[in-house]
C-alpha cells in the first residue's frame, strides 16, 4: 500500500511540471529534481520493506537491540549484537551526527543462524545472515560498514567514488594515503605532496576541468605510460582494433595520440591522482570540523560543487581542509622498517646455504 501511494505522489508532481516551467529550468536543476525524487522512490521502497519484513517477523518473534539511535531487528540468538552496536554508535554518532536519528527509522535487520548445524536458517525478509558465535570486533565492523543511512545524492557519490562511511582505521588510512602522494604517476599528486595547494586539489578532484587528462595527467611520460600500462589491451581490442594504429605511435613517443587515446576513454574510466581512500579522508576532515550538523550541511545541496559543499560543512574555506587534510597526511607517514645488525650477517648466510644446495643438486653435477 505504501508503494501505491508513494508512486501516485511521485506521478501527481511530475504531471504538475507544465512544458513552460521545463522551459524555464536548467539542465542542472532538472538533474538535481530527479536525483531527489529517486531518493525518495528508493527510501519509500526501502521503508515499504522494512515493514513488510518486521509484520512477517513478528509470527516467529523478533528481538529489538537499541543503543543510542541505532536499532537492531534480530531473531532471538546468543550472538553478541548488543556489544557490537554499543562499539559501533559512537563511531556513527561522530561521523553523521544530527542524521545519525535516521536510524530509529531505519533499523538493522540480522539473521543469526548456528554455523554448526544442518537446518534450514532462519528467514527474515532483507536481514543480513551472520553465524551467532562470530565475534564482537567482526559484528562491529559489519555493522560500520552497511550503516542504513540514506545514501547521498548521485554528485557526491560519483566525486566520492563510493559511499560516506566511517573509516575504522583512521591512521592506517592515513597513512595508506601518504604512499599515494608519493608514488602516485601523477604529478598533481607528487606536487601536493611538496606543498603545491593548488594541486593538492588538482589531485582531489576538486576543481571542473573541462579536460581531466591535461589537468589530472599533464606530462606526456605519465600519460604515454597510462596508455601503455593501463589500457594497451583495450586500445588493441576495441573497436575492432581501430585504435591499434594510434597506440603504436602511442608507444613510439606521439603525445597527441596518447592525449586523444585517454580523451576518447568512457566517462569515468580515466584514472583520477589520488583513490578514493584520499577523498574520504578529506571528507572525513570537514565532517570532525563542522560538528553534529556537518553531515546534514554536506548533503542538502547537491547542485553546488564539492569544494563549496565541504566548505560548508567544515565550516571554513575548502583550502583550511585541504590544508589540515595534507598535514594529517604528512604526519601518517608509515615508519621506516629498520634492519638489525645481524640482519645482513643472517641473509648472506641464507644465501650461502642455498647456493650450496644447488650445487648439490643433480642438476649441476657433471656426469
Amino acid at each position: 500500500m505504501l508503494k501505491h501511494t508513494t508512486c501516485l505522489c511521485l506521478l501527481t508532481v511530475m504531471m504538475a511540471m507544465t512544458p513552460g516551467r521545463l522551459a524555464s529550468q536548467s539542465v542542472e536543476r532538472l538533474q538535481v529534481r530527479a536525483d531527489s525524487l529517486l531518493r525518495e522512490w528508493r527510501r519509500a521502497n526501502a521503508l515499504a520493506d522494512m515493514v513488510d519484513s518486521l509484520n512477517h517477523a513478528r509470527a516467529g518473534g523478533t528481538d529489538t537491540i537499541s543503543v543510542g539511535a541505532l536499532r537492531i531487528v534480530t531473531i532471538p540468538s546468543p550472538a553478541r549484537l548488543r556489544e557490537a552496536a554499543a562499539r559501533a554508535w559512537p563511531v556513527i554518532d561522530s561521523l553523521y551526527g544530527s542524521e545519525a536519528r535516521q536510524l530509529e527509522q531505519r533499523p538493522y535487520l540480522i539473521a543469526p543462524y548456528d554455523p554448526d548445524t544442518t537446518s534450514p536458517k532462519p528467514t527474515l525478509r532483507g536481514a543480513t545472515q551472520v553465524p551467532w558465535d562470530k565475534d564482537v570486533a567482526s559484528l562491529a565492523m559489519m555493522l560500520l560498514m552497511n550503516v542504513p543511512i540514506g545514501r547521498p545524492d548521485s554528485a557526491l557519490q560519483n566525486w566520492l567514488g563510493g559511499p560516506v562511511a566511517p573509516i575504522v582505521h583512521p591512521v592506517q588510512a592515513r597513512a595508506a594515503v601518504y604512499v599515494q602522494l608519493v608514488t602516485a604517476p601523477s604529478q598533481p599528486a607528487r606536487n601536493c605532496f611538496l606543498g603545491v595547494m593548488n594541486d593538492c586539489r588538482t589531485a582531489l578532484t576538486l576543481g571542473q576541468s573541462p579536460d581531466p587528462v591535461d589537468q589530472w595527467h599533464p606530462s606526456a611520460a605519465e600519460r604515454r605510460a597510462l596508455v601503455s600500462r593501463s589500457f594497451a589491451e583495450y586500445f588493441s581490442y576495441s573497436d575492432h582494433g581501430a585504435r591499434k594504429p594510434a597506440l603504436q605511435s602511442c608507444r613510439a613517443g606521439s603525445d597527441s595520440a596518447c592525449t586523444e587515446l585517454l580523451r576518447s576513454l568512457p566517462a569515468g574510466v580515466l584514472p583520477r591522482p589520488l583513490t578514493y581512500d584520499a577523498r574520504a579522508a578529506l571528507v572525513h576532515v570537514a565532517l570532525r570540523l563542522g560538528g553534529r550538523e556537518a553531515y546534514h550541511r554536506l548533503v542538502a545541496t547537491p547542485g553546488t560543487p564539492i569544494a563549496d559543499r565541504l566548505a560548508a560543512a567544515a565550516g571554513v574555506s575548502v583550502d583550511s581542509v585541504v590544508a589540515l587534510w595534507r598535514s594529517e597526511i604528512l604526519t601518517a607517514r608509515p615508519a621506516p622498517v629498520t634492519v638489525p645488525p645481524w640482519g645482513p650477517w643472517a641473509a648472506l648466510g641464507w644465501t650461502a646455504v642455498f647456493a650450496v644446495c644447488a650445487l648439490r643438486s643433480s642438476r649441476w653435477r657433471v656426469s
